[in-house]
């Protein structure tokens, strides 16, 4: 599925995938209620919330209590270039697990799509196009 992004103005743009929006950065307006996350935020955002997707439906399948789950995620970075160089993922269960389940969740959190992407090397290909405006 195509996610379409508009940018709004100063640092701020608008994806909209289906009927979903999100907005990342903050704008020149001073509007701060249309702010929201930088970019590399909403990234560690994905992670963490990919991460849980997979662990809210094991344990929905083992009957593992998850309903108060919370998950942290914290990021390290680096420059030239900028980028994200660690991600550390805290998963965190309203109640103890057993040693099996707490492996079987983890080897799950390892599965999310959006982890498995970077460690594999997505490849990202820009290009540039121009359009008429009337």
């Amino acid at each position: 599925m195509e996610v379409l992004i508009k940018y709004d103005s100063g640092t701020r743009f608008t994806a909209t995938c289906g009927d979903y929006t999100v907005s990342t950065g903050r704008g020149e307006d001073g509007n701060a209620g249309r702010d929201g996350m930088y970019p590399a935020d909403l990234f560690t955002a994905a992670i963490g919330m990919c991460v849980g997707g997979y662990v809210a439906a094991y344990c929905g399948h083992h009957d593992i209590p998850h309903e108060s789950m919370t998950i942290s995620v914290d990021r390290e970075t680096a420059k030239a270039p900028s980028r994200t160089t660690r991600v550390d993922v805290r998963i965190e269960l309203p109640l103890e697990v057993s040693e099996k389940d707490a492996k079987a969740i983890l080897q799950v959190a390892d599965r999310c799509h959006i982890t498995n992407s970077i460690r594999k090397s997505v490849e990202v290909v820009c290009s540039l196009a121009t359009r008429d405006e009337e």
